[in-house]
């Protein structure tokens, strides 16, 4: 496989993670690392796939002993999940946490000083 077919393979993945994830970094490693506890462990497999490839790549002798199909395969497991991500909705989800979190630590803190308040009387 040529070199330049695996850096456009890896180049749609390296999109893919930022439009759909906000997944950060320079290089592919970097953004599979960034989102790694949102991938499920097959497609966390396939992105390691993909970026061993890119750095065989950078190599004519190493690039020519990976198999096109393997490396086809990891990248169209990686485009299905990472297409059926809805990307409103996920920051959404996470905005939604967020709020939550807040309010429950507000809530927490609130009833600490009404505990307080009560054990030493004032109330």
């Amino acid at each position: 496989m040529e070199p330049t077919e695996i850096q456009a393979l890896v180049a749609r993945v390296f999109a893919l993670l930022e439009s759909k994830l906000d997944a950060r970094g320079a290089t592919l490693q970097k953004r599979l690392a960034y989102v790694r506890r949102k991938l499920p462990g097959r497609i966390r497999r396939a992105g390691e796939v993909l970026v061993d490839a890119q750095g065989m790549a950078e190599n004519p002798r190493l690039a020519m002993r990976l198999e096109p199909e393997t490396l086809t395969r990891a990248t169209t497991q990686m485009e299905r999940f990472l297409n059926e991500i809805d990307a409103p909705a996920e920051r959404s989800r996470r905005r939604y946490n967020k709020m939550a979190t807040v309010a429950g630590q507000l809530l927490l803190a609130v009833g600490a000083l009404i505990a307080l308040l009560v054990w030493r009387g004032y109330i």
